[in-house]
């Protein structure tokens, strides 16, 4: 599978040498579960990896079984005062214009 330039180049910045096991670990993910392959699930699910294959594994599995559950923990904020939900970041958008 083809990333966008900017998947890729955050894969290789968070997980240097262990890029490559990323790249395969979401590839597989995607060539299994259709509905994983656009680039706003890929987005949050590299984001709410934090840089650890453990996080990413576990962010798959979240959005194998429901894709709306990553999006929301990596695009919202709980904002406690006011007992609501605050979109801050759109991965629609490339890493770099995802923030709101």
């Amino acid at each position: 599978m083809n990333f966008k330039t900017d998947i890729e180049n955050r894969i290789k910045t968070d997980f240097g040498e262990n890029s490559s096991e990323v790249f395969k670990i979401l590839t597989a993910a995607v060539q299994k579960n259709d509905y994983l392959k656009t680039d706003r699930i890929i987005r949050c699910i590299v984001f709410l990896s934090e840089r650890s294959i453990e996080k990413l594994k576990q962010s798959i599995e979240t959005a194998i079984l429901d894709p709306r559950d990553v999006l929301f923990w990596a695009e919202y904020t709980i904002r406690k005062e006011l007992g609501t939900e605050k979109r801050v970041r759109d991965f629609n958008n490339n890493f770099d214009d995802a923030d709101l």
